[in-house]
C-alpha cells in the first residue's frame, strides 16, 4: 500500500443498545493500518481542490448528475453457496443512491455489468483478512469494486480507500448485515462510499498521538475567530466538532432515537461544550435518521473530480441496454403501495423502483429488487399523498426506464399502542343522528378501526342534528370527538374547522350533544370520524392513544332551498382624465350570483364634494348629493345596469364610490349597508383626475363604516410550556449603488412563554462582502459566491426580542436576495424546524424562523 491509507472502518455488527440515561460513548475500534500523515492529507486535499476548480473552469461542477458504477464482488462459499444475495444488493445500492443527491447535482451509483462477479473461497468467506486473496482476477478498472463479506476476522463492518491513482483505490468491502439492510443502506454504504469520494469521519483522522482511536479529536467547537475546521477534524466545517471517543461525551435516547447529551462535560480545548450531528453518515453514532452536510456535498464532489482525472482507472463502464419495463402499475394494498411491472429482459442485475409526488421530476430510489421480480411493496408513505412511480434498470441509467404509475394513499387513521385496543370495552358501541342508526351493537373493531362504508342517513346543510352514542364499557372513561371532511380532500383537519363535536371531558356508558353542519357544504357524499380514547379526549384524527376505537361512517348530504344570493357591484366611466366641468358617463353594474333571487335592493353612491349630478337613467334618484335606486330586484345570474353623468366643477383627484344599501336576502359574502371601505364586492369604486391637475383630492363620504374585524394570525396559539421563535429582517437600503454599503438588522422573538437558550441564527451572504464583523457574529464557513455568517442568543425570554445588526458592501449589480435563518437553540419550536437540508442557503419554506428581504443593487 506505500503510503496510502487503507482505511479499515471497525463497525460494531449492530447498534449498540444505550442501556442508561447518559451512557458513555462505546470506545472508537482500533484500525489495522496506519491513518494518513499530516502531509499525505494535505497533499490529498490539494489535489482534489485542485481537480474541482479545473472542473469548475468547464461549467462541469455541480450542475448535473454523475452516473458511478460499481462493480459488485460476492465472497461466497468454495461450493457457490452463501454471500449476498442480488435483492439485498439492489436495495442497499437503492437507499444509498438517495444520499448523493443534493439540489439536483451529485452521484448516483449502477452496477457495472449484467451479473455480479463471485468469489468462492471458504478460508475467506468464514474469516476474511487477505485482500489479495479475494481481489487478485476480480478488479475491473472501469468501476468502482465492492466487495460484499460475509465475516471480517477482525469483527470490522467495512472498508475503503481514499481517491489514488492506483485500482485498489477503487475498492471498498461491505460486511453483510444479514437481515438488515436497512442499516447497510442508511449508514454503512453510504459511509464507505463517502471515504471512496475523500469524506473523513466526522472526529477526524489524526488524534492524540497520531494513531486513530488512541486519542481524542483537536477539532475546535468554534466557527468564527480561531476555528480549526479546515485542518482539524473532517475538514468540513458545516460538520459540527465531534467528541467521539472522548472523556465525559455521552448520549441519550428520545423516542427510541439517539441524541447526543448536552449535559455531557466534554469540552474542546477552549472549555466550549460540543453539540456534534449524530445524524451524520460519516459519524460513528446509531440514529434513527442519517444524512450529509452541503459541506461535505462539496467535498465529495472535489473527490468525484480528482478520481475523474486518474489514469490507472475509469469509471466509464457501459450502462447496460436493458428492455424497458412496461405495464407499469401501483396500487393500495394493506396500508402499503403495490408497485407491479412485466419483465421485459434477461440481462438486467435488478431494479430501482423510484417515486416522486411530481410526475415529471425529482425521482429518488425508495428500493431496489433483484432480476426476474415484477413486484415492489413502498410501506414508506405518507397519508393522502399523490405518488408516480417508475421502475428503473439498476445496471443501467438514463434508459430502460418505465413510464410512470399513479397512486393516491389513503387517508391516515388512528392507532392504538395496545394491542387488544378496544377488547376491554373502550370503544364506540352505537352511534346515531336525529334518531338515524348509524351503527348498533357494533363491537370492537380489529385492531381498533372500523369501516361503515353504507349510507346511513340524510342531513342537510346549514342544520344541527341531536347526536347520541353508546360506549362499549360502562366504567372505562373515555373521550369522544367527531370530525367531519367537510372539504372532501380525504383528510380531517382540526384547523379548517372539521372539528364538530368533542366531549367537554370524559364519559362512560353513552354521551350525547349537536352536530352543526356548515351552511357552505355542497350536496353529496360525507365522511364523519368518531374517535373514542381511554382517559383522554382525543385531539389528532390521526393519532396514537393507548386504548380507544375509531369507527368512519357516510352520511348524504343535500343543499336546503337556496335562501342566500351574492350580490356584486362594478363600476366604470366613459373618461378618467375630464377637463373641469365636462360630464362624465357613470355605468354601475349590479350582479346576483344567486343560488337565490334578490328582491328588496337598494344602492347609493354618495357624491365626493365638487362632483355634481348632471342626468341619469329614470330610476336613478337623485337627492344632490347622493344618487341611488331602490326597491329592485335581480334573478339568479342576471345582471342590471345603471347610467347617469356627473361632472368636476373644481380641479383635482375624484374617487367615487357605491354600495348596496340593502337586500331582503343575506349575502354569502358581503354585507348591505356596511361602507365602502371594507373591500367586499358589495361596494366599487373609481378615481378620475381633472386635466387641470391639483393637490386636492375629493373622496365619496363614508359615515357608516362598519368596524373591520381584527386580522385573525395565521399561528397557533402560543404554548406557555414551549418556546415559539420568529425572524424578522429589514435591510437599510433597497436599491443601493455597486459598493455602497447596507445596513440589514434581523429581529428575532419569542412568542411563547419558556426562554429560549442558545439561539444560533445564520444568513447566508450573496453579492454582499461584510465589512467588519460585530460583536456576537462571526463567519462559518464561505464558499463559491457566498458567505455564511451566524449570530448568538444567549437566551430569549417569552415575549421578549433581540436583534443582529451587521453592514455588509454590495458587489454585485442585480436583484438580490437575503435570507437568515434559525439554525439551531436548545429548545423545540411548535410551528418551525430549525436548520436547513443545505446550509450553504437557507431553507425559505414559509416557517417563521426564516425571514428575507430583497433589493436591486444598481450599477453606478
Amino acid at each position: 500500500m506505500g503510503n496510502f491509507l487503507r482505511l479499515l472502518i471497525l463497525w460494531l455488527l449492530s447498534s449498540f443498545v444505550v442501556v442508561a440515561q447518559h451512557p458513555s460513548l462505546p470506545k472508537l475500534p482500533v484500525c489495522e493500518t496506519l491513518d494518513l500523515t499530516a502531509a499525505q492529507r494535505q497533499e490529498l486535499n490539494q489535489k482534489a481542490a485542485l481537480a474541482l476548480a479545473q472542473k469548475r473552469t468547464n461549467n462541469a461542477a455541480f450542475v448535473n448528475i454523475t452516473y458511478v458504477p460499481i462493480r459488485p464482488h460476492i465472497l461466497r462459499r468454495s461450493d457457490g453457496t452463501g454471500g449476498m444475495s442480488l435483492s439485498s444488493i439492489n436495495q442497499v445500492i437503492a437507499t444509498t443512491n438517495n444520499y448523493y443527491l443534493l439540489n439536483g447535482y451529485g452521484i448516483q451509483f449502477y452496477f457495472c455489468g449484467t451479473s455480479p462477479d463471485y468469489v468462492d473461497n471458504d478460508a475467506q468467506y468464514d474469516s476474511f483478512s487477505n485482500e489479495t486473496a479475494i481481489t487478485q482476477g476480480h478488479d475491473v478498472t472501469n468501476a468502482l469494486n465492492q466487495y460484499y463479506v460475509h465475516l471480517f476476522a477482525s469483527g470490522a463492518g467495512g472498508y475503503s480507500y481514499y481517491p489514488s491513482n492506483n485500482v485498489a483505490s477503487t475498492r471498498s468491502f461491505i460486511l453483510n448485515l444479514v437481515d438488515n439492510e436497512e442499516d447497510m443502506g442508511n449508514r454503512l454504504v453510504p459511509h464507505e462510499l463517502g471515504h471512496i469520494f475523500n469524506l473523513v469521519h466526522t472526529f477526524g483522522e489524526r488524534v492524540g498521538d497520531g494513531t486513530l482511536g488512541s486519542g481524542t479529536t483537536l477539532e475546535l467547537v468554534t466557527r468564527g475567530a480561531g476555528a480549526n475546521c479546515t485542518i482539524e477534524g473532517d475538514y468540513v466545517c458545516d460538520t459540527p466538532a465531534d467528541p467521539y471517543n472522548k472523556p465525559g461525551a455521552s448520549l441519550t435516547t428520545v423516542g427510541g432515537c439517539v441524541y447526543y447529551d448536552p449535559n455531557s462535560s466534554a469540552r474542546d480545548a477552549n472549555g466550549q461544550a460540543y453539540t456534534p450531528s449524530v445524524e451524520n453518515i460519516m459519524s460513528y453514532y446509531f440514529p434513527c435518521t442519517h444524512n450529509f452536510t452541503s459541506g461535505q456535498y462539496d467535498r465529495m464532489q472535489a473527490g468525484l473530480a480528482l478520481r475523474q482525472t486518474h489514469t490507472a482507472y475509469s469509471l466509464d463502464c457501459p450502462p447496460t441496454n436493458v428492455a424497458t419495463p412496461t405495464n407499469v402499475t401501483a396500487t393500495i394494498q394493506a396500508s402499503n403501495v403495490l408497485v407491479t411491472w412485466q419483465d421485459n429482459a434477461t440481462n438486467e442485475i435488478g431494479y430501482f423502483i423510484e417515486r416522486s409526488t411530481s410526475p415529471t421530476s425529482n425521482f429518488l430510489a425508495v428500493g431496489g429488487v433483484g432480476p426476474n421480480t415484477t413486484t415492489f411493496t413502498d410501506s414508506k408513505i405518507a397519508a393522502y399523498t399523490v405518488y408516480y412511480y417508475r421502475v428503473r434498470p439498476s445496471n443501467s441509467t438514463t434508459t430502460g426506464i418505465s413510464q410512470t404509475a399513479t397512486v393516491r394513499t389513503p387517508a391516515c387513521h388512528p392507532t392504538y399502542t395496545s394491542t387488544s385496543a378496544c377488547i376491554y370495552g373502550d370503544g364506540l358501541s352505537g352511534l346515531a343522528i336525529n334518531g338515524a342508526v348509524l351503527s348498533q351493537n357494533s363491537g370492537c373493531s380489529t385492531n381498533g378501526y372500523g369501516v361503515f362504508n353504507v349510507t346511513s342517513a340524510t342531513v342537510a346543510a346549514g342544520q344541527s342534528y341531536s347526536l347520541a352514542g353508546t360506549l362499549l364499557s360502562q366504567s372505562y372513561a373515555e373521550g369522544v370527538t367527531i370530525w367531519a371532511d367537510l372539504n372532501r380532500d380525504g383528510i380531517f383537519d382540526t384547523s379548517q374547522g372539521e372539528n364538530l363535536f368533542q366531549t367537554p371531558n370524559t364519559v362512560t356508558t353513552q354521551f350525547s350533544g349537536t352536530l352543526t353542519l356548515p351552511l357552505s357544504l355542497s350536496s353529496g357524499q360525507l365522511t364523519i370520524r368518531v374517535v373514542v380514547a381511554y382517559e383522554v379526549i382525543p385531539s389528532n384524527p390521526c393519532g396514537t392513544y393507548s386504548y380507544g376505537e375509531t369507527e368512519d361512517y357516510v352520511l348524504t348530504v343535500v343543499n336546503p332551498t337556496p335562501s342566500t344570493a351574492d350580490l356584486s357591484l362594478s363600476l366604470q366611466i366613459s373618461n378618467r382624465t375630464p377637463t373641469v366641468n365636462q360630464p362624465i358617463s357613470y355605468s354601475l353594474t349590479m350582479r346576483n350570483n344567486g343560488p337565490a333571487n334578490a328582491t328588496g335592493i337598494s344602492w347609493q353612491n354618495r357624491l365626493p364634494p365638487n362632483l355634481n349630478f348632471v342626468s341619469g337613467d329614470a330610476n336613478i334618484i337623485n337627492s344632490g348629493t347622493a344618487v341611488s335606486g331602490s326597491n329592485l330586484s335581480l334573478v339568479n345570474g342576471t345582471s342590471i345596469t345603471f347610467v347617469y353623468q356627473l361632472q368636476p366643477t373644481q380641479a383635482g383627484t375624484f374617487i367615487n364610490a357605491a354600495q348596496i344599501l340593502a337586500s331582503n336576502q343575506p349575502d354569502t359574502d358581503s354585507q348591505p349597508g356596511s361602507g365602502t371601505g371594507d373591500g367586499q364586492d358589495d361596494e366599487a369604486s373609481v378615481d378620475v383626475r381633472t386635466v387641470l391637475s391639483s393637490s386636492t383630492v375629493y373622496i365619496s363620504p363614508n359615515p357608516n363604516q362598519t368596524p373591520l374585524p381584527p386580522v385573525s394570525s395565521n399561528q397557533p396559539v402560543p404554548d406557555p410550556a414551549k418556546a415559539d421563535l420568529s425572524l424578522v429582517m429589514a435591510i437599510s437600503q433597497r436599491t443601493p449603488v455597486l459598493g455602497q454599503p447596507i445596513t440589514c438588522t434581523i429581529t428575532i422573538s419569542n412568542a411563547g412563554g419558556l426562554t429560549a437558550t442558545n439561539i444560533i441564527v445564520r444568513d447566508t451572504l450573496r453579492g454582499l462582502t461584510l465589512t467588519t464583523v460585530p460583536t456576537g457574529m462571526s463567519v462559518v464557513n464561505t464558499g463559491n459566491g457566498y458567505t455564511i455568517i451566524e449570530g448568538k442568543v444567549a437566551s430569549l425570554a417569552g415575549k421578549a426580542s433581540a436583534q443582529l445588526i451587521f453592514t455588509a458592501m454590495t458587489t454585485t449589480p442585480g436583484y438580490m436576495k437575503n435570507a437568515a435563518q434559525i439554525w439551531s437553540v436548545d429548545n423545540p419550536d411548535p410551528d418551525s424546524k430549525p436548520g436547513s437540508t443545505t446550509p450553504a442557503a437557507n431553507n425559505i419554506n414559509g416557517e417563521d424562523d426564516v425571514a428575507w428581504a430583497d433589493f436591486r443593487v444598481i450599477s453606478p
